[in-house]
């Protein structure tokens, strides 16, 4: 018998002959999601995970629930077919709790079946814990027997749910603008959920935002590491642009033309295979369907996804806390998308009007001069 973790895994499992791929990016975000704290092994269609401190048994249960693919992880011994009996005899149970016992039979060679096997499982616990007693329906502790092949079986009673989705990497490569606000980390998030690996593209506009608010977005971008990886930040000046727009066109196209730079540069970032924004419908004044519309065609080569077209803001806040983003972004550091408000921004702009109103402005100029200013983190 052996103190182990166990992980399991989800919609991997559904992609037949491409199977292995997915499930060698999961294995190495795993590594690299332990790192040297234990060993990692494939072992019949389940991780696990070994040789670990016991004090570190909770961190890495946390951190191995972070990595997408994964869709629960368990706390248990690994034990011989053989041993079943004996290890379930010594578990012991708190006074007066209730418990069930749930059995997996994926050797199909076991002896009893899986309904047979956790009825006398349930015995021996019975015997051994004469103050408990079974609760099918609503148990305090739920004994899970995962028999596998090759002599093996999983025993647990403590398991998370993880982020499940598809291993980072395995959809391609995305750019998000990530701003200081809530809903653009929220959209890094979700893009990583599906297998996108993601790097951020940020817009400065020093001296109106100041280095807190470049912290701020440092500070969330160490946040989504812990889900997504290792993150670029790609830290684009952004002040000339803007001045440009406040000086010379049409005040209230302000946001709009702002929007439409910020796709241009983003598209320029890396290898990226698509663009990730924050967008959400009908939020605020620019997220019109007629300004996305207007953002949509400055981008030449790439797709612009907004995973969060659709949510209601309560929804994209309760994402933002569960991932332990909400209480950076929420900080009053203003970031480019707040100095340059405009009183009465347009919610209807038309590709034509904006296309009239960058004809004040030298836009390849202010585009290649922000593209050599741009510093990586």
């Amino acid at each position: 018998m052996k103190c182990v973790i166990i992980a399991r895994y989800g919609e991997v499992h559904l992609k037949g002959a491409n199977r292995g791929f997915f499930l060698r990016l999961l294995t190495n975000n795993l590594m690299a999601a332990v790192g040297k704290e234990c060993k990692v092994a494939f072992e019949n269609s389940r991780y696990v995970f070994s040789d670990f401190k016991e004090d570190l048994t909770v961190f890495l249960m946390q951190r191995i629930a972070k990595v997408f693919g994964i869709t629960s992880v368990s706390r248990g011994a690994a034990v011989a077919h053989g041993e079943i009996s004996a290890y379930i005899k010594a578990l012991g149970l708190p006074e007066q709790s209730t418990f069930k016992v749930e059995v997996n039979r994926a050797d199909k060679s076991f002896t009893h079946t899986s309904m047979e096997f956790a009825a006398i499982a349930g015995g021996l616990v019975l015997d051994a814990n004469p103050n408990t007693r079974v609760d099918v329906k609503n148990p305090d502790i739920i004994i899970s027997i995962d028999i596998r092949e090759n002599n093996v079986a999983y025993i647990y009673d403590n398991t998370i749910q993880a982020v499940g989705g598809m291993p980072v990497g395995s959809a391609g490569k995305a750019t998000v603008m990530l701003s200081g606000g809530i809903d653009s980390p929220v959209a890094a998030f979700l893009a990583a959920k599906r297998g996108l690996a993601v790097e951020c593209v940020h817009f400065a506009s020093p001296p109106y935002t100041s280095d807190m608010a470049l912290d701020k977005v440092k500070r969330l971008r160490n946040k989504l590491t812990e889900y997504c990886g290792d993150i670029k930040i790609h830290v684009v000046p952004f002040t000339e642009i803007q001045e440009q727009i406040r000086d010379k066109c049409n005040p209230e196209y302000m946001i709009t033309l702002m929007r439409r730079f910020m796709v241009r540069l983003a598209e320029k970032m890396g290898n990226a295979d698509c663009i990730i924004t924050g967008e959400n419908l009908a939020q605020v004044a620019s997220q019109t369907i007629h300004g996305i519309t207007t953002n949509n065609v400055c981008a030449e080569r790439l797709p612009i996804l907004r995973p969060l077209i659709t949510y209601d803001k309560k929804e994209i806040i309760e994402i933002a806390k569960r991932i332990g983003t909400y209480d950076i972004s929420i900080e009053p550091h203003m970031d480019c998308c707040t100095v340059f408000v405009p009183s009465k921004p347009v919610i209807k702009p038309t590709i034509e009007k904006c296309e009239r109103e960058e004809r004040k402005i030298d836009v390849d100029g202010l585009i290649d001069r922000a593209v050599r200013g741009i510093k990586t983190l």
